[in-house]
């Protein structure tokens, strides 16, 4: 009897350790046909309806009871994508992925109800002795990176999500390294020791401190260091305040040294911290929109540079973002305040589930849950599918529940799952022949060879419309090829999703095409002032200008093109100088 209960408690394993490794799977996949992140995407489109299916059937045989995190998850899906639809912008990628990763910690629901959530714990800790492997390959040369910059991405386009997804890792692996015993005890200190390898030589800030913050939380419920520290104020009550004086100055000299270590970057981060909030203070409650930060964060920094009370730093350090690095500031951008006690309602009664699951289980889980919090306020997690996947993970992990009476509501429930899951990813395979061929065509686009470009880019325009990078080379090409009205109306659509001022640039050379000098005056105003260390917008604002036989106020932006400091000193920078020096010599 035992043994039949072992075989089945082994081969119900196996079956959610696979599922839970084909969830994750999107982790490595890397690009191909397809640029890095979308390749992901399509890669997680693809597989998703192919481990539904018996995640419903699963949901059968070991049924749970709801609870408040359920709930909450629901509403926070439905809540924005009714905001969504209140701002008029209709159901977009990013919409799907919310609703997709949703469904996603539903069915890692069912699968860590079997065995505590220990196979996919497996799966998990797979994934990140995986990515760890990879990221020492890279630094020693053995395999290439993701980005042209940097030497060490993993199977990510960058070292940030990459630092990321390790760093909430590291606490489970720990909490295993610590609890656990025999084989599984040499596997998980195989994988602490795969991380620390690794996670320093991403010189990330923000994933070190998550770690020190996951791994501590993990350290003090498995040596009750609580107790103890209760234990030596009673027995050293003069020293114990001394003693936390000095660990406290020591954080502090260490958060100061890290702030150093990369202050511009810091202050950048700050600024669009800053400027963020001036788009909380005009929609509160309800926000611009989810998945509609950059575009009005571009106008709100617009306005910001416009008041003249910003610091020379601060001018120094701005940039066209397309996430407000924090992720509780964004949501609370796009889905104001009501998103954000949605959003932190999920993540308190997750917590507290956690606790009420015996806390001391649940440590590691909480600790990597509470690491990739850290990380989130500093960085764009969910805007990088397998991180957001991570999370719907770490939270499921969290909201353990006991078994429900009725397996019946619970498999209606699944079945119900597999509508969202057929409707986003039915119509994958057109946009995904949108995206190969916009890549191909890019190669004609670097050649400037737009007349060729305009018609294939315009052919694809239906599918990749909430795309801004394709609409900013859309646009070009449009305005390349004589056609400044039309190229307009596109780049517009542009700048509703993106903060980058070259679009107002190009925008800018279609109203002085058309000799509408006013308007271009004032898109080129509007470029300059979104990113006001960047140089091209004035210099083409004098020469458009001395164009329109405006010659004082061209003299007067060539000056500043001149006497300004640009955020990086190039060859280019240079040559519109020496432009606009001869354009003062003329006039």
């Amino acid at each position: 009897m035992l043994l039949k209960e072992n075989i089945k408690t082994y081969t119900l394993g196996t079956i959610v350790f696979i599922i839970s490794l084909l969830l994750l799977s999107s982790t490595f996949i890397t690009g191909g046909e397809l640029e890095n992140r979308i390749a992901k995407i399509f890669w997680f489109y693809s597989i998703l309806p192919w481990v539904a299916i018996p995640c419903v059937l699963l949901a059968l045989i070991r049924p749970f009871r709801f609870t408040l995190t359920d709930l909450l998850v629901f509403l926070y899906i439905a809540y924005s994508l009714l905001n969504l639809h209140y701002f008029g912008q209709g159901i977009h990628a990013r919409a799907g992925i919310l609703v997709l990763v949703g469904v996603t910690y539903f069915l890692f629901r069912i699968l860590t109800s079997f065995s505590s959530g220990n196979f996919v714990n497996v799966a998990l800790l797979a994934v990140g002795f995986i990515e760890a492997m990879w990221g020492a390959a890279q630094l020693y040369g053995l395999t290439p990176s993701f980005h042209n910059q940097f030497d060490l991405t993993g199977s990510f386009f960058n070292p940030g999500p990459y630092s990321g997804f390790l760093v909430a890792i590291f606490p489970l692996a720990l909490h295993y390294a610590l609890t656990t015993h025999k084989w599984p005890h040499i596997i998980s200190i195989g994988v602490v020791i795969a991380l620390l390898l690794v996670l320093p030589a991403t010189m990330s800030r923000s994933a070190w401190v998550a770690a020190i913050v996951g791994c501590a939380i993990v350290v003090g419920y498995h040596y009750h260091l609580r107790q103890q520290c209760i234990a030596f104020y009673r027995a050293h009550p003069i020293i114990t305040p001394v003693a936390t004086i000095v660990i406290f100055l020591v954080i502090g000299i260490l958060m100061i040294g890290t702030y150093m270590m990369k202050k511009s970057s810091a202050d950048g981060r700050l600024l669009i911290w800053k400027v963020s909030t001036t788009i909380i203070a005009s929609h509160p409650v309800t926000g611009t929109g989810f998945g509609n930060f950059a575009g009005p964060y571009g106008k709100a920094q617009e306005a910001y540079f416009t008041q003249d009370n910003y610091t020379p730093q601060e001018e120094l350090v701005a940039d066209a973002p397309e996430s407000a690095f924090n992720e509780f500031i964004q949501i609370t951008v796009e889905n104001g305040l009501i998103g954000l006690l949605l959003f932190l309602g999920i993540i308190a009664s997750a917590i507290r589930n956690a606790y009420r699951a015996q806390i001391h289980k649940q440590a590691g889980h909480v600790g990597a849950l509470i690491a990739f919090l850290i990380f989130s306020c500093f960085s764009y997690p969910f805007n990088v599918l397998p991180l957001a996947i991570l999370f719907s993970l770490l939270t499921a992990q969290c909201t353990a529940s006991s078994s429900a009476p009725s397996p019946r509501i619970v498999g209606i429930f699944y079945l119900f799952l597999l509508v969202p899951v057929w409707y986003f990813t039915s119509g994958k395979t057109e946009r995904i022949e949108a995206f190969k061929r916009w890549r191909s065509e890019q190669i004609y686009f670097n050649m400037q060879i737009f007349k060729r470009t305009v018609d294939n880019y315009r052919a694809i325009y239906p599918i990749l419309k909430d795309h801004p990078a394709f609409l900013f080379e859309y646009g070009q090409c449009l305005s390349r090829t004589d056609n400044p009205d039309q190229s307009n109306r596109v780049l517009r659509e542009a700048a509703v999703l993106s903060s980058d001022p070259m679009i107002y640039n190009i925008m800018g050379k279609n109203y002085q095409a058309m000799q509408q000098y006013d308007l271009a005056e004032a898109t080129f105003l509007t470029a300059s002032r979104m990113v006001p260390n960047r140089i091209y917008p004035l210099y083409l604002l004098a020469k458009m200008y001395a164009e329109s036989g405006q010659i004082d106020k061209a003299i007067v932006t060539a000056n500043l093109v001149i006497n300004k400091k640009p955020k990086v000193f190039s060859s280019a920078v240079e040559e519109m100088q020496r432009d606009m020096r001869l354009l003062i010599r003329n006039y």
